[in-house]
């Protein structure tokens, strides 16, 4: 792992306790993977000291910091746009979000902000590896992430595991096989986050985004029954190959076993088609004043129009963020997204996984 990937890994300081559990809940480690393990886990030990004076001074603090009733839930796949579409969101200064800093560290965060400021500021990467989107500290991040850094039951330790990924897609993604036990766990670190994001946030109406939440629509609405939704939906065949480099990125700086690119693919295949049929059957159940949907194509070519009607949509003013999307607009002007060559079998797989993809949201075939 070079430098560069192992301050871009968002696992940098997950806590020892943590580890320990996702590392007994998955296939053993071989024995070629120790080095890289033993790096990852190595910034974790060696923050503990702030972890525990962190909860030690805020657990009760965090735990009793209210919660905004109307969350604004930005659902939609991997590489549909989500990012875009979060970091304008963030740019309102009535709305809040969990941060890049907060999910790196949310085991010692509020304390020692300044301390983690510092560190990054030397060694973390300007960019994505994966799009060379900016990254920044303060910018909106997953939420699921921090959830991942405080608990084992995220459906993104599949980084590490990748031919566990479907056994965890079913488990943390859609719910499905959590004992009462796990589930409890997995429902309170949520709300952990959530409540640590507010009171870092000042109380604010947060906007989350993680493309694992595609597949809980039915958990949010238990969770949140007034909360609002935004689907942003992408050309499906350039979203799959999108994803499909991301998951290449992902797994080759994370994995701690060996597996076969093509069998992982299939698993990927069936995350991708599976959480976009969830999510197709289960937004019927969001009453229609509280969901709105954007095409990615719309959003950068009339961002503007877009965000605004969004806004009217979901009852939000956009008097006073409107300036800021214009500078933040004019900042990224240049920024070129990735280009994929687009192949034979490539075509062949839309037309025989990703058909109702494009009829639902209205597109015409591009293989």
């Amino acid at each position: 792992m070079s430098k560069l990937e192992t301050f871009a890994h968002m696992y940098l300081f997950n806590p020892p306790p943590n580890w320990r559990r996702i590392l007994s809940q998955n296939p053993r480690v071989p024995p070629r993977y120790w080095p890289r393990l033993a790096r990852m886990q190595l910034s974790g030990w060696l923050v503990e000291p702030l972890r525990w004076q962190e909860e030690r001074e805020y657990r009760d603090v965090v735990a009793r910091a209210p919660l905004h009733p109307q969350p604004i839930f930005i659902m939609g796949l991997w590489r549909s746009g989500t990012t875009h579409l979060h970091n304008l969101m963030g740019l309102d200064p009535n709305l809040g979000y969990a941060t890049t800093l907060q999910c790196l560290a949310p085991s010692f965060v509020i304390k020692n902000q300044a301390v983690m400021r510092r560190l990054f500021s030397k060694v973390m990467p300007p960019t994505r590896l994966f799009d060379n989107m900016r990254v920044e500290l303060d910018m909106p991040q997953e939420e699921e992430l921090a959830v991942a850094n405080l608990t084992p039951h995220s459906y993104y330790n599949y980084w590490f595991f990748p031919r566990q990924m479907r056994f965890l897609y079913e488990k943390y993604m859609r719910l499905r096989t959590l004992t009462p036990q796990e589930y409890e766990e997995w429902r309170s670190a949520y709300f952990w986050v959530l409540r640590q994001t507010s009171y870092m946030q000042g109380g604010r109406q947060l906007v989350l985004k993680s493309p694992t939440n595609l597949t809980r629509t039915r958990e949010l609405l238990k969770l949140f029954p007034e909360a609002r939704f935004i689907e942003i939906i992408r050309r499906p065949l350039r979203t799959w190959l999108s994803y499909r480099h991301l998951e290449k990125v992902l797994l080759a700086m994370h994995h701690l076993q060996p597996y076969d690119r093509d069998e992982v693919m299939q698993d990927e295949l069936y995350v991708f088609t599976e959480s976009m049929r969830q999510w197709l059957e289960d937004k019927a159940l969001i009453p229609s004043h509280r969901l709105v949907s954007v095409r990615y194509e719309d959003l950068v070519a009339d961002p503007l129009h877009e965000l605004q009607r969004i806004y009217e949509a979901l009852g939000l003013s956009a008097r006073e963020v409107l300036p800021r999307w214009k500078e933040y607009l004019t900042s990224i002007a240049g920024y070129q997204i990735n280009r994929f060559q687009v192949r034979e079998q490539d075509g062949a797989l839309a037309r025989q996984y990703f058909s109702f993809m494009y009829e639902a949201g209205g597109y015409s075939p591009d293989w």
